[in-house]
């Protein structure tokens, strides 16, 4: 609105000088009339503020609307934060349109052979992105695009899959990496260095009087006293692996996820939109990794670690590592996932 005001103040001007003014002046003047007629288009749009209505019949926007039947496509478009330390954007919501439909706008430029419209930031709407997606599951149906064409082609958001209804309970699948063990040996490690820093330690106290400095007796006093902290630290990293080791959580409600030694990422099915096993896109490691695709508007605790065609993804880990590898975790989660469920190359 603001540069719409100056455009036609601007042209006004020049043209009310440009009446009494020298040629130049009045070439100034003449050219004034279509940055008018620009700043007065500016200024008529703003009076229209965008709107966005979707209801069963359609989008309807300030300047057009659309049946379904007219839209091949509409997504939620996340794009990458400005570093890892902020939280990632709003998305803008993408429009396809069948061939032969077009909008009263300029086309995004795209790889793809339909016709590719930005509608709006989400930012700048008066509800949520979770209420936008909410009324495009509900109403868009297998035009819903929820994860990369590449990865999978849109299907209705309600035929979420089987997970209430299978038999069983939680599956866990729990990587045994041989840290108990680990922990039993390096604590029988540093029981010994303590007892060899201890008895150290009591012999130089009993018999300080009869030790002078060139006796040598302060180098297994430092041995024994660095080999029991080296061995203490060794057994309490081991112990804190032990009682968290890699797990797998499949269940009803969700997808668990624990790496090592650390806290699990938990996702509900009401925020998957697919679950993947394969390559990770992008990725080198030729082994299979686990992926979730949420949808849009679901908020996870941490970053995505992949965002591919405007989707998100978070890589749990790869399921070699876990008892059975693919053979023993495959069946579990597509039984779970139901039509959620994708394997990739």
């Amino acid at each position: 609105m603001g540069w719409g005001i100056v455009l036609v103040t601007g042209a006004l001007v020049w043209l009310s000088a440009s009446r009494s003014a020298e040629p130049g002046q009045a070439l100034l003047g003449v050219l004034s009339v279509p940055v008018a007629g620009y700043g007065w288009t500016q200024l008529r749009r703003v009076r229209r503020p965008f709107r966005l209505r979707i209801d069963a019949h359609g989008l309807t926007l300030h300047d057009a609307m659309l049946s379904w039947e007219q839209i091949h496509a509409v997504s939620l478009w996340h794009e990458k934060a400005a570093d890892s330390d902020t939280t990632p954007p709003p998305p803008r919501l993408l429009l396809w349109t069948v061939p032969g439909v077009t909008l009263p706008r300029r086309q995004d430029r795209s790889l793809d052979a339909w016709n590719r419209y930005t509608l709006v930031n989400c930012a700048d709407l008066d509800q949520s992105v979770g209420r936008l997606t909410a009324a495009l599951a509900e109403y868009a149906g297998d035009r819903f695009e929820t994860a990369p064409r590449a990865v999978r082609p849109p299907i209705p958001v309600t035929v979420a899959g089987p997970e209430l209804s299978v038999p069983g309970g939680e599956r866990s699948f729990t990587a045994d990496l041989g840290d108990g063990r680990r922990t039993r040996v390096r604590t029988v490690w540093a029981l010994s260095f303590s007892a060899l820093f201890v008895s150290v330690y009591l012999y130089v106290i009993f018999n300080h009087d009869r030790l002078d400095g060139e006796s040598g007796i302060g180098i297994p006093i430092t041995v024994s006293m660095l080999g029991t902290l080296i061995c203490w630290i060794q057994v309490r990293f081991a112990y804190v692996r032990w009682r968290k080791p890699m797990e797998l959580r499949i269940g009803a409600t969700g997808i668990g996820m624990r790496e090592v030694a650390g806290e699990e990422r938990f996702f509900r099915w009401a925020q998957i939109a697919t679950v993947t096993v394969g390559r990770q896109p992008r990725g080198l490691d030729p082994h299979p990794s686990l992926m979730v695709w949420v949808l849009p508007g679901a908020h996870a605790s941490a970053h995505p670690e992949h965002l591919m065609d405007g989707h998100r993804a978070y890589v749990l880990d790869r399921i070699d590592r876990l008892p059975g590898g693919a053979e023993a975790v495959v069946p579990v989660l597509r039984a779970y996932a139901g039509e959620r469920y994708v394997e990739t190359a």
